[in-house]
Parts: C-alpha cells; sequence; structure tokens
C-alpha cells in the first residue's frame, strides 16, 4: 500500500505540473520565458547586422550545436554573459549558429567551431585565453576594454615605459574627463596606455617623462647562452642598461640577471645559477643622462604623449583631448614607422581592416636610395597619419606576393591600397581596391594630392586585366572578357549574362569546359542570352568575390546595378537550362528554332 501510495503521488504531480505548463493562460508567453532563460542573444543572419549596430562593444560565440567543444562552452558563455551584464557599462554578449547561418560565418571567416570574437567599435579581437571556463572569458574582455593603467607613482612611470615600446601616457589634472583617452585604449592590441590622475602627481610624472624622452633607448637583442655569461657589442659608447629583461617573463621562470657596461661591450650574467639560458633576452639600453646636454622637453598638464621606437622617438597630441577620433588618428599614425619596409609584421599591421580605413601607400623598387624613394619619403613625413607608408623590393616571397597583388608593372611603381574597416568588409577576404600613379616627374605635391583625390573619392580603381580581345576574338558564343570590359560585358540591360570565372589551372575548370561549350551551342538561338568567360586569375572586377574555382554567377536583364545569382547546382548542360529558364528576367524557349535550308550553325568556342 505504501508503495502504491507514493506511485499515485508521483503520478498526480506529474498531471499537476503538466496542466501549470500547458494551461493556456492570458498574458503568459512560455516561449518569451524560454527564450529569455540565457543572458545570451541568439542571432540569425538577418538580426546580426543589427546587433552589430546597436551594440558596437559586444562579443559573438559562433558555434555549431552538434559540435562537443560548442556545447561544452554554452554554459561558460552563459555565465559570462550574465557577470558582463553588471560591468560598466554592461557588455552584450550573442552567438550564433554558423552551421546554420552559413553567410554569417564566410563573413566573419569564421573556419572552426567554437570561435570566439569580441567587437570593439570596429576592431576585432579573436578570442586568445587560457581555457574556456566563464573567469577566463570575463578576463579576457577585461583585458581588451580595461587597457587604460593608472600610475600612482614616478617608479610605475619607469616600469611601464621599461616594458612597453609602444605606450601612450595621459598627464591630466583632477577632475578631468578622461573618457575618450579610455575608449582609445580599447582599440589597439599592440599599445599599453596609462595614465595619471591628479594635478600633482601627473605634474611630477609629466617631468620625468620629460626626462626619459631626451634619452635615445635601444632595445639589445641578446638571445641565448650556453654558459653563464654572454657579451654582445652595443651601437654607441655610453649607454646605461637594465638589468630586467624587456622580453615577457613566465611566472615559472627563476632567471635572475645582472649586466656591466664597458665602452661598446655589454656583458649579460645570470645569477640565480651558474648556468645559461634559453630565452631570447632583450635588454633595454639608454643614454646615460648625466652625459645627455640636451634639454628635455616639457609636457603639460593635460596632455596625451606617445612614445615608440623609431622615427621621432614621442609624441605630443596637440588636438582636442575630449576628441575620442582625433586622438585615435593620432594613435593610429604613430602606431607604425612613417615609413616601413615590406614583411610578414609589416603586412599584417597595414592591410589589417582598421576603424579609420587607413589605405597602405606602396612603393615598390628594385634600387636603394634611388631619387624616387627619397620623393617618396618626403610625401610620406607630409601624409603621416592618413596613411601606412610602405617600401617593397622584388625579391623576398611576401614582397613578390604584394608585387603580384599590386599588379603587372616594372618598378619603380607607386600605388594606394585600400583598406576598409571591418564594417564595410564584414570580413577581409575581400579583392581591394588599387589605385596607381605614373612615378615620372613625380614630386611630393603630386604624390600628397594623389592622397587627397583618393580621399574626395575621384580616383577610378586600377584593376588588373589581359589584353582586350579584338573583334574576331568575339564572334564566338561564349564571349570572352577581360578586367577593363567586364563591367560594359555585364551591365548590358537587355540581356541576361551566365559568366564563367575560371582559372587556368583548376582541374574542375578543365572538366567544366566542354560542358560550359555545350551549353554555349545548345543556347546560340537565344539572343537575350549572354554567355561568357573569364580568367579570374589574370583580371580583377569591382563588385564579385571569387572563392573558388569555378565559379558560375549569373546576371539577370533590368536596371543596374545588376543582381548576382550564384550557380549550385550540376554542371551538366540540361540542368543548367532548366535553371536559367527559372533564374533569367528574359524567358526562352530552350528547343531552338529549326534551322532554315543552306543556313550553317556557328561553333561556340571556349
Amino acid at each position: 500500500n505504501e508503495l502504491y501510495e507514493r506511485f499515485a503521488m508521483h503520478v498526480a504531480m506529474a498531471r499537476f505540473w503538466s496542466l501549470i505548463l500547458l494551461w493556456p493562460v492570458a498574458g503568459f508567453d512560455l516561449g518569451g520565458l524560454l527564450s529569455t532563460q540565457h543572458a545570451v542573444d541568439e542571432l540569425t543572419d538577418r538580426t546580426f547586422s543589427q546587433h552589430m549596430k546597436d551594440h558596437p562593444v559586444t562579443a559573438i560565440l559562433f558555434y555549431a550545436p552538434w559540435c562537443f567543444f560548442s556545447q561544452q562552452v554554452m554554459p561558460a558563455w552563459d555565465q559570462a554573459a550574465q557577470k558582463l551584464e553588471i560591468h560598466d557599462p554592461p557588455i552584450r554578449l550573442a552567438k550564433v549558429d554558423t552551421s546554420r547561418y552559413a553567410s554569417v560565418g564566410e563573413e566573419n571567416e569564421i573556419h572552426e567551431y567554437p570561435t570566439m570574437k569580441l567587437f570593439v567599435d570596429g576592431t576585432v579581437f579573436s578570442y586568445d585565453g587560457q581555457g574556456r571556463g566563464w573567469q577566463q572569458i570575463v578576463k579576457w574582455v577585461n583585458r581588451h576594454l580595461e587597457r587604460d593603467h593608472v600610475l600612482k607613482s614616478v617608479e610605475d612611470a619607469e616600469t611601464y615605459l621599461h616594458d612597453n615600446e609602444l605606450a601612450v601616457v595621459g598627464l591630466f589634472p583632477d577632475g578631468f574627463d578622461s573618457s575618450s583617452f579610455v575608449k582609445a585604449a580599447t582599440h589597439y592590441d599592440d599599445i599599453v596606455f596609462a595614465e595619471a590622475r591628479g594635478q600633482a602627481i601627473a605634474t611630477e610624472i609629466a617631468d620625468h617623462l620629460g626626462r626619459h624622452a631626451r634619452l635615445l633607448c635601444e632595445t639589445i637583442t641578446v638571445g641565448q647562452s650556453s654558459s653563464s655569461s654572454k657579451e654582445v657589442t652595443l651601437p654607441r659608447d655610453d649607454l646605461h642598461c637594465d638589468g630586467s629583461p624587456r622580453n615577457p617573463q613566465r611566472p615559472e621562470w627563476t632567471d635572475k640577471f645582472e649586466v656591466a657596461v664597458q665602452g661598446k661591450t655589454l656583458t649579460v650574467k645570470r645569477t640565480d645559477q651558474s648556468a645559461g639560458w634559453g630565452q631570447l633576452i632583450q635588454i633595454k639600453c639608454c643614454d646615460d643622462e648625466k652625459k645627455v646636454e640636451k634639454e628635455h622637453p616639457k609636457f603639460p598638464v593635460p596632455s596625451v604623449v606617445m612614445f615608440f621606437p623609431y622615427d621621432e622617438r614621442y609624441a605630443i597630441f596637440e588636438g582636442d583631448l575630449t576628441n575620442y577620433h582625433a586622438l585615435d588618428k593620432f594613435i593610429n599614425g604613430r602606431r607604425t614607422p612613417t615609413v616601413m619596409r615590406m614583411d610578414q609584421d609589416a603586412a599584417e599591421k597595414i592591410f589589417s581592416a582598421n576603424p579609420d580605413n587607413v589605405p597602405a601607400l606602396i612603393f615598390i623598387t628594385d634600387s636603394a636610395d634611388s631619387a624616387e624613394e627619397k620623393v617618396f619619403r618626403e610625401a610620406a613625413m607630409k601624409l603621416r597619419g592618413r596613411v601606412h607608408a610602405c617600401i617593397s623590393g622584388t625579391s623576398s616571397l611576401m614582397e613578390r606576393r604584394v608585387v603580384e597583388m599590386v599588379g603587372d608593372g616594372q618598378p619603380p611603381l607607386l600605388a594606394l591600397v585600400e583598406v576598409p574597416s571591418y564594417e564595410s568588409t564584414r570580413g577581409q577576404y575581400h579583392v581591394p581596391r588599387k589605385y596607381r600613379l605614373p612615378l615620372g616627374g613625380a614630386t611630393s605635391e603630386k604624390i600628397v594630392g594623389f592622397v587627397s583625390d583618393f580621399e574626395g573619392g575621384r580616383l577610378k580603381p586600377w584593376l588588373k586585366s589581359e589584353a582586350e580581345p579584338s573583334a574576331e576574338d568575339m564572334k564566338v558564343a561564349v564571349v570572352p572578357l577581360v578586367g577593363t570590359t567586364f563591367t560594359a560585358g555585364v551591365e548590358d540591360e537587355s540581356k541576361d549574362v551566365l559568366v564563367d570565372f575560371f582559372a587556368p589551372w583548376c582541374g574542375h575548370c578543365r572538366k567544366f569546359e566542354p560542358l560550359y561549350k555545350e551549353l554555349a551551342k545548345n543556347l546560340r538561338h537565344v539572343k537575350s542570352l549572354k554567355i561568357a568567360k573569364i580568367d579570374a586569375t589574370r583580371n580583377e572586377v569591382e563588385g564579385v568575390q571569387i572563392t573558388g574555382f569555378p565559379t558560375i554567377i549569373l546576371f539577370p536583364a533590368g536596371k543596374l546595378p545588376k543582381r548576382h545569382v550564384m550557380y549550385h547546382g550540376s554542371r551538366q548542360p540540361e540542368d543548367m537550362i532548366a535553371w536559367l529558364q527559372r533564374e533569367c528576367s528574359i524567358k526562352f524557349d530552350a528547343k531552338p528554332p529549326p534551322v532554315k535550308e543552306g543556313a550553317e550553325a556557328a561553333e561556340s568556342g571556349l
């Protein structure tokens, strides 16, 4: 009886809760309750863009529901969202199933699940934390948002300058609104920001920074050593070197060092044990302050000062300290040397999407110290903050890639390469627009004017193109297009235009070639349909993104700009004809009319 009573009680409770959950109660939205059980917005391909506009600072989890690791991180993501809701200001976390909404994944370059990204006013930071617990996620977000450190003493400032080559310091009196400085600090992964708050401490640190600024400092690479000491040659006499390594030190390392300078010889000795070291030691060495005769600069309060290891070594922001955009532009313009040499590091800096759409101005040359290079350097000084100026040779792999991207021609060449912001590209796999300036008789004023014309939208992009086909070449059913004829070829409003974007080395393209030729032959009687092809490796076109070969796109007849309809089906002619009959603006009969007696059918060619 007792067992039966317990069973009856469970059944009764089950019925009770089923009635509560299923009974339609006015004003009670069960779906709404379920949808808000997490602190995370679930985005779709329709809501993603609006979310990004509404939340300029947000973190997104790109996941797949079937992925084990996505399932593992989901609870931590929800909990991190709850913690960050009480952040000041609140940070909104969201997630999107990119296995379902593939276009969102493609736009954001998602190649694995799960992927976490933080978006801060157009700057994107990928997750680089240790582990995927909610604590690590919150720490990762805070690390990028709370990059503004407070200096409380001269010793803090000295440590700060020692540990960071790229440094921005705010010197603010009591009660000063430094919100623009704090906002700018969130946009840079490679620059460290700090501020002194209060008239007294800001004045004291400003004087110390001024004395530091007159010293020319160098980062000396000592490297590894198999013995307990190592000697390296310094670039000049009278340098004072710090015994604390400048390269990052892991907490578990016990290495301790002392340094000694004799003339131009720096001796680094390990003191914690009689052994060598495996880390790549870097030591900071500066001019001896007692032997530097020049007067140190005066940094006012309030002000913002930036320190960097090139060009003039430091700069004072002379604009409105409450104007965030002006401050951001000042910092971005000194984030790199006025003129860089092309290598992997330079390429990553100048071709990364940036909030201010700063383009890359690239001078390609085979010779050193030419007259053209001198003019380029003069122009680069005048264009600081407006372009990232870079000199490239033609020998290394990276340099050859840049030459290929900029286009055909013999050095010297000057090209301006557009680097759009994240908002305008939604990812960075676009083909960049390029603009060319002939260097014959070029002056620094002409180069500055060239950049001004770009900024004013008065330049036409330079497109890589093969030679234009002759009239005889066009007398085929499959019309050959090149970069300079593509726009006119597809923008005929009276025709549906089908284009095969191919690569000569592509095996799938070669396999498709006879099928495409057969399609063109079967539809040669349809005068409203143009069938064309273009070698997408030797020609560039505006407004079309090619991510694989062959890519087949239909440009339906009608008013400009035309729609782009991608073909993803079978490449058999009969299947493509059926698709064209559905998608073409001008309907046609796939069956050709009877051939008149004595007439010859024209052959189609590829």
